[in-house]
């Protein structure tokens, strides 16, 4: 972000910083994302599609408890608030996203000291963790509390043209998508709920390890991103990463 804080320097600001992957999308995404809730956001992201109609970035995504999904498919949330404003089509308050196109307020940029991307600590990390720095982003921005992290479900992005063409428009998911989607989640949500009671336990067992094996002298430990962080190890691989 040191080009931003360059620009500053120069008289010249921004009220939005916004992020792009590697998607296909064209000006009516951007602008329709940038209006969200009339701009008043912390931060707004799209979805983003690689293979239809499954969304792709489960590693940021988490609904405004802090929980993952119960699936790739709509209406993809656990909990009840985000799962009926998915369901409405309208703005869904989450914790965490990034999903291909993301646009922040860009006060926290601007604050001394500035918002920064990072990873969780080595010495998290060494206790079989991980954590999304695109997730982890949020948790360190005071605005996402108060003004909210925004998914808008009417903002779908691809990594390929195929996968944009077949989200564009007003009708997707599908009728057929629709109805499949919603009885997925409905009998998929018991056990994912489980599995992430499950994980959720063994991530507090090992939080709570490295903030009681704080070193002496030093500030307690505190990683205020917890909800990010997910039991696995993510190394270097031939396709640009692996989860162990």
């Amino acid at each position: 972000m040191e080009p931003l804080r360059e620009l500053e320097s120069k008289g010249k600001t921004f009220d939005k910083v916004l992020w792009l992957n590697d998607v296909v999308f064209d000006t009516e995404d951007v602008v329709t994302l940038f209006n969200t809730r009339d701009g008043n956001y912390a931060a707004a992201c799209s979805m983003d599609y690689k293979h239809t109609p499954l969304y792709y970035d489960t590693f940021a995504l988490r609904d405004d408890m802090g929980l993952k999904t119960i699936s790739q498919y709509w209406p993809w949330f656990q909990s009840p608030t985000s799962r009926a404003a998915a369901e409405k089509n309208t703005p869904v308050r989450v914790r965490s996203c990034w999903n291909g196109i993301v646009v922040f307020d860009s006060a926290p940029f601007y604050a001394n000291p500035p918002l920064k991307f990072r990873g969780i600590d080595d010495s998290l990390a060494d206790l079989h963790l991980e954590g999304s720095e695109c997730c982890l982003i949020h948790a360190d921005n005071y605005l996402s509390s108060e003004k909210g992290v925004w998914l808008n479900p009417n903002v779908r992005v691809g990594y390929n043209v195929d996968a944009y063409q077949q989200v564009r428009g007003d009708h997707f998911p599908s009728p057929l998508w629709t109805v499949l989607g919603a009885w997925i989640n409905r009998v998929k949500g018991g056990r994912i709920a489980i599995q992430t009671q499950l994980e959720a336990r063994v991530v507090a067992q090992r939080l709570e390890q490295w903030e009681a094996e704080t070193p002496a002298g030093e500030l307690p430990r505190y990683e205020p991103g917890a909800a990010c962080l997910i039991n696995e190890m993510q190394i270097m691989w031939e396709n640009g990463w692996k989860h162990l």
